[in-house]
């Protein structure tokens, strides 16, 4: 067997036509990923038009910055310089241009806007005056972007508005460091771009998938949110985008951006308020509008609620007594409450993209329909496998990119997965599935070409009801049985190119809990989640040899916690385990072990409530935040970070109201409704987006990408690093 070692529109555009510049339209809204360094320079223009709103904002100060990879990481974040490029002044319509810039890709281009006048849409004059706590960006993408192939007329256009600012800033938040109004977006070499613009282990592309993102949620060329990523005019191409949520984001700021009620000069009342709401919990107001973003971005669920109702301010000298969405044109529609997703305790301005129920569909393979298990690989790759719900005798596995455009969809067939359960990606470009079967000839794990989907390889088990599978940092595979009798926990062991069933001086197996998720740790020591109808288990099967040439002769150590069972479990990068038990308010677990290999000896611990009805499966951040799922229907994500022993709850707003279920603009419901529901499993990329399997929802299940809500973390669990940032 060979094996592979490698792996629109918007009032915008009317707007635009007041430029006194040649604007030329680029076709498509997505941006290309890293190239090899190659150095783009003249004759390329690039040239923009900055807006507060739909006034232009005339004389702000603009800035293009090259990011670079100097960043280094520290509190779930990346601290860097980038590169100025050239500063630049826009004039009375807030248009700008030049065509002396070089940049060499593979690093990313972006823009800032730091204060200006807003003036009314077609007029050159104002009563206002400059405002200086105006800072706006946009997310542009790869400098390969300004190379002379993009037009015919070696144009590059965008906009700079608060649309873009939240687009970019929510996305690139872990990337992002302010020095006053300077806006650095850096990362560590090692979270670059990858190869080529390609992740491979060890050298991740975390911050060129992030400006995808950004484009995902606002194209730099038009400045307004679009309903669906990709170009996509129905979702069927694209994921869902909550517009009226982002809407009423980039309407806090541009209140900010006015200053006050618009009647007079130096009047920034608003941005009081917005810095007074978007102070973070124990730290500094902050004292520019984009300053503000950035805290609301990375911390959420702060004042969430006060946040919203200020984004319910009537447009500033609009002469309207009612909130801002009556008036049409500014970042509208736009949401009035919360809805269903805030019930509970869970508001918060989370910003997640949702790939509906059918998504990734081909002649031969279904597509989303119950999606269960999820993983990713060193190039944020994502990989489901989803069950037919109805029959459960016929699955497949869907694989889209960073960005998520569909790569492949394996094909449905009960000759193939017929209840495909536990995935897990390998540092050699293959994803690794366990069939759940109930007999002998279906109980097996697939072994897949990661870049095709192609089947290489079935490996028959002694067990049967196979759920977990994780694959360890030397490529073993390791894999579990849902059953408490005979031999539970089996390794597939690799031996040069070939796989073989592993046998051990002490048998793997348990009499009173099943082995469910499974994770190595840093040191190829096996972590399980051990289920059982009244019992819960932290198992540990301790590597009694070294890393490199690791050996299981001491056989399993338990530690038993209160609770009905548990699914999940994840090691942090010091060779400890949290577990949390499957029942409302019980506790959430840190599991530490004594001494080593056979002299081992483990105790598990409560640190905090587990607030969840129905815990489901953990992943780890690469800031050591753990983060888990309730199944209960329309409970949340959750986070605890051990650094402050809290407990934190998420619920990002889906469709952001829309009364079909399509992302219809026309719809008069502008509130939150239940997005993600009876959630198993999910896994973080090295931007830091969380990515859920939700295969409950009414219509059929969803792919939930929370963007960049986490620390970024080395994507592949194969590469042995939990809890690192790349």
């Amino acid at each position: 067997m060979q094996r592979r070692t490698g792996a629109c529109t918007s009032w915008l555009l009317t707007a635009l036509g007041a430029l006194p510049l040649a604007m030329v339209a680029v076709t498509g809204c997505g941006v290309k990923q890293a190239a090899p360094t190659t150095n783009y320079s003249n004759p390329v223009t690039l040239q923009g038009q900055v807006f507060a709103g739909r006034n232009y904002m005339a004389g702000a100060t603009i800035k293009i910055y090259e990011t670079q990879s100097n960043g280094v990481a520290g509190s779930g974040y990346y601290t860097g310089t980038a590169k100025l490029l050239q500063t630049l002044t826009a004039n009375t319509t807030g248009g700008w241009s030049t065509s002396s810039l070089s940049c060499s890709s593979p690093d990313q281009i972006y823009v800032t806007a730091e204060g200006g006048t807003p003036y009314p849409s077609g007029l050159n004059y104002t009563t206002l005056s400059n405002n200086p706590n105006s800072l706006m960006m946009t997310a542009i993408g790869d400098c390969s972007l300004l190379s002379a192939a993009t037009s015919s007329n070696n144009v590059t256009s965008i906009v700079t508005n608060e649309a873009s600012t939240v687009a970019a800033v929510w996305a690139l938040r872990n990337f992002i460091s302010l020095n006053g109004t300077t806006v650095n977006v850096a990362s560590a070499s090692t979270n670059y771009a990858g190869v080529k613009g390609a992740g491979v282990a060890g050298n991740y592309a975390g911050l060129a998938h992030a400006f995808l993102n950004a484009n995902n949620l606002s194209p730099y060329k038009i400045g307004n949110f679009v309903q669906y990523t990709n170009g996509s005019a129905d979702g069927t191409g694209g994921g869902l985008v909550p517009v009226q949520e982002l809407n009423s984001l980039a309407y806090a700021q541009y209140l900010c951006t006015i200053g006050g009620n618009g009647t007079k000069a130096d009047d920034f009342s608003y941005c009081s308020k917005l810095y007074q709401l978007a102070t973070p919990p124990g730290g500094t107001a902050p004292t520019n509008s984009l300053a503000a973003m950035l805290n609301i971005a990375r911390y959420p669920a702060n004042n969430a609620q006060a946040i919203l109702d200020f984004t319910l301010t009537p447009i500033p000298a609009s002469g309207q007594t009612g909130s801002q969405q009556i008036n049409a044109g500014v970042y509208v529609p736009a949401l009035t409450g919360f809805g269903t997703a805030g019930s509970g305790g869970a508001t918060d301005w989370s910003v997640a993209i949702y790939y509906l129920a059918g998504y990734g569909a081909t002649s031969s393979g279904q597509g989303s329909a119950y999606p269960l298990f999820v993983t990713i690989d060193a190039n944020d790759n994502v990989y489901f496998s989803n069950p037919n719900a109805s029959t459960s005798t016929a699955g497949n596995v869907i694989a889209l990119n960073s960005a998520g455009q569909s790569l492949w969809t394996s094909a449905t067939d009960t000759k193939n997965l017929s209840i495909p359960r536990g995935i897990a990606a390998d540092a050699a470009g293959h994803i690794w599935v366990a069939n759940g079967g109930t007999t002998a000839s279906s109980a097996f794990v697939q072994e897949m070409d990661a870049t095709t989907g192609n089947l290489l390889q079935r490996y028959t088990s002694s067990s049967t009801s196979l759920y977990g599978v994780a694959v360890d940092s030397l490529g073993n595979v390791w894999y579990g049985a849902s059953t408490t009798t005979g031999q539970n926990l089996h390794e597939l062991a690799l031996k040069g190119s070939q796989y073989a069933e592993a046998t051990f001086a002490v048998t793997p197996s348990s009499a009173t809990t099943a082995p469910y998720q499974i994770r190595p740790d840093g040191n190829n020591n096996i972590w399980v989640a051990g289920n059982g109808s009244s019992t819960t288990q932290a198992i540990y099967f301790p590597n009694t040899g070294t890393t490199a040439a690791p050996t299981y002769t001491a056989g399993l150590k338990f530690a038993t916690m209160s609770g009905s069972g548990a699914y999940g479990i994840a090691a942090d990068a010091s060779g400890n385990a949290y577990m949390v038990p499957n029942a409302t308010n019980g506790g959430f677990y840190k599991a530490t072990v004594t001494g080593s290999g056979s002299s081992a000896t483990l105790a598990a611990n409560k640190v905090i409530a587990n607030p969840a009805a129905a815990s489901r499966f953990l992943d780890i951040d690469g800031s050591g935040n753990l983060w888990f799922l309730d199944n209960a229907s329309g409970t949340f994500l959750y986070q605890y970070s051990p650094s402050s022993v809290t407990m934190t709850s998420f619920y990002p707003c889906y469709n952001a109201g829309t009364t079909t279920g399509t992302g219809s603009a026309t719809s008069t419901v502008q509130t939150c409704t239940t997005g993600m529901s009876t959630k198993q499993d999910l896994a973080i990329d090295s931007t830091g987006s969380v990515w859920v399997a939700s295969y409950g929802n009414a219509g059929g299940g969803r792919m939930v990408q929370i963007i960049g809500l986490a620390s970024p973390t080395v994507p592949l669990r194969a590469a042995g690093k939990p809890g690192v940032m790349p």
